[in-house]
């Protein structure tokens, strides 16, 4: 275990006013480590108080700075693979800072368009709407003719419908708006003019097909679709501004098309159906695609948006060179030319820019050296793997499930009456007919079946069920919703699962294992490495976590998690 004094050999370091520890010049306050444990999620949180726990906070909180010290010390801060991906994210910054600054701010909706909308739109109305749902194309062409030769169309959904919730109510679904209706594969035109009455023609719904008539009308109060429709044209004036910004950009930064570039590209994808850099050679994933003024966007720098996005899995964005235009203006080309109006704008001189870059910079370096020293080593052999899975089987094992009977009632008075009536030859069964309060049960005697759903919805019974012996009355058991009276017929599940089956979950089990240790370790390793650059005032971190602040959030993590 880490001691303060190994860090502060003297009896008392003495820090400036508010100062609780110094990691070389940079100071940690008495109110930043509060705020660190204010802000630990609480399953993170210590129980109790003493000098135990104010160590382990202030160990976790050093941590952060020894890695930046040991990340800045191997020279990850300019480690290529570090510098990628910081400038990914800075260019995205910058980006979202210049359109909040000089796009954003040109989007306004006022009321008379969102009124607009709302009365073009349909969304000013609900329909009743009545169907008739069938699986065959003949079936409904069938339907159809009878329905314009006279037809009653409620008699024919009850005999043909295969949608259980109308065919009871003559293929009548109940008031939908026009978004339920685009759910239902209605098209917009047809509820917004398809007279009340009228029979739509045969609409395809997914595999199956669909007649539907409207019945009539009720009016949705603007009220009700004010915030929706002003997002929604909002997003959209946004999007046209954003386009025109880029079409300018595209004009004043004369982006041009590589056609060298291009071509190499569908050469690429006439040969493989997903192209990946690992197709291409190191001099081919530098052929600019796009140049522009001081910069190029090259083949490389396509393919590392491209993927990035799942649609790429289909072969999205290399079908054809219209397709990879099209592609690059959304992945790539976007967000280059609004990162470069960004600069040109002064938007990364800004000081709070400066400042979002050094953290940017900080988190990926923590997360390089992460990698490096506990990711890396942590992976998981099969012998570990088995190793696990060998001495924790209560982590494999199944689901168990129960099939049980039970009579549930409101009052423990009850529930011994029940007994009482058992021990004179009534059967639970007969009991539950009659008394159970149990949704559902009575129709089916109080015959439950209880799994990993109840385990989560009836944690009472489940709790008390799992305990239960087979086929012996329990009870009274004070449950949800009232008290319960019952036996277990049979139980399933429960056994280990197979190794073979659960291998990858022991392996991640044991990679989460050996990443914790090897973390634990790497600040261990860092707090005896920078010792000597480590000052901590042991008076100065219990005025900042007094028993009493501790004990405060403890309780408070405690009856949180009681209640969950």
């Amino acid at each position: 275990m880490w001691s303060l004094t190994a860090c502060s050999p003297d009896a008392e370091v003495v820090l400036e006013p508010g100062v609780v520890a110094r990691v070389d010049s940079t100071s940690i306050s008495a109110v930043e480590v509060r705020d660190f444990v204010v802000q630990m999620p609480q399953s993170l949180r210590l129980q109790g108080a003493g000098d135990r726990v104010r160590k382990h906070y202030l160990r976790s909180l050093l941590g952060k700075y020894l890695l930046v010290l040991e990340a800045t010390g191997r020279g990850l801060d300019t480690a290529a693979v570090v510098q990628t991906k910081v400038m990914q994210y800075w260019r995205q910054h910058l980006v979202d800072t210049y359109r909040q600054l000089a796009l954003v701010p040109d989007v306004q909706v006022s009321e008379e368009e969102i009124r607009d909308y709302f009365a073009r739109s349909g969304l000013d109305r609900k329909r009743q709407m009545a169907g008739i749902l069938v699986e065959e194309d003949s079936t409904a062409k069938q339907i159809y003719e009878q329905l314009t030769a006279g037809g009653d169309f409620a008699q024919l959904a009850a005999e043909y419908t295969i949608d259980e919730r109308s065919a009871a109510q003559g293929g009548v679904l109940g008031f939908i708006d026009l978004e339920q209706a685009r759910r239902l594969q209605i098209p917009d035109e047809l509820f917004r003019s398809l007279p009340n009455g009228q029979l739509s023609p045969i609409l395809p719904m997914g595999t199956r097909y669909q007649i539907v008539r409207f019945r009539q009308d009720q009016p949705v109060p603007l009220e009700e679709k004010r915030q929706q429709i002003h997002a929604m044209l909002y997003e959209r004036k946004r999007l046209a501004q954003e386009r025109a910004e880029i079409a300018s950009l595209t004009r004043k930064l004369d982006v041009q098309l590589v056609p060298e570039g291009l071509e190499l590209l569908l050469d690429k994808a006439a040969l493989h159906t997903r192209v990946r850099l690992t197709h291409l050679a190191d001099e081919e994933v530098d052929q600019p695609l796009f140049t522009y003024k001081e910069g190029q966007i090259s083949v490389g720098d396509y393919l590392n948006a491209l993927w990035g996005d799942m649609r790429a899995l289909s072969g999205w964005g290399i079908r054809d060179s219209a397709e990879v235009v099209d592609t690059a203006r959304e992945l790539v080309l976007t967000p280059v030319l609004l990162a470069e109006a960004a600069q040109r704008a002064g938007l990364e001189e800004l000081a709070a820019g400066q400042q979002r870059l050094e953290e940017i910079r900080t988190e990926f370096m923590i997360k390089q050296l992460r990698q490096e020293e506990v990711m890396d080593p942590s992976e998981a052999s099969l012998e570990e793997a088995r190793d696990f899975y060998e001495d924790n089987e209560a982590l494999f094992r199944e689901p168990a499930q129960y099939i049980v009977v039970e009579v549930l009632v409101e009052t423990e008075v009850e529930a011994v009456g029940l007994l009482h009536a058992i021990a004179q030859g009534a059967t639970l069964g007969t009991l539950a007919q009659k008394h159970t309060i149990r949704s559902g049960m009575k129709e089916e005697d109080g015959l439950m079946h209880l799994g990993e759903y109840e385990r989560l919805t009836l944690p009472r019974l489940f709790k008390a069920v799992k305990a239960a012996d087979l086929n012996k009355i329990i009870g009274p058991v004070h449950v949800e919703g009232g008290h319960s009276i019952f036996k277990v017929l049979n139980r399933e599940g429960g056994e280990v699962s197979p190794f073979f089956q659960v291998e990858k979950r022991a392996r991640a089990l044991v990679r989460g294992e050996k990443r914790e240790q090897l973390f634990e370790e790497l600040i261990d390793d860092l707090l005896d490495k920078y010792k000597e650059r480590i000052a901590v005032s042991d008076s100065a971190l219990t005025a900042a976590l007094p028993d009493t602040f501790l004990q405060h959030h403890a309780g408070e993590a405690l009856t949180k998690g009681d209640g969950s």
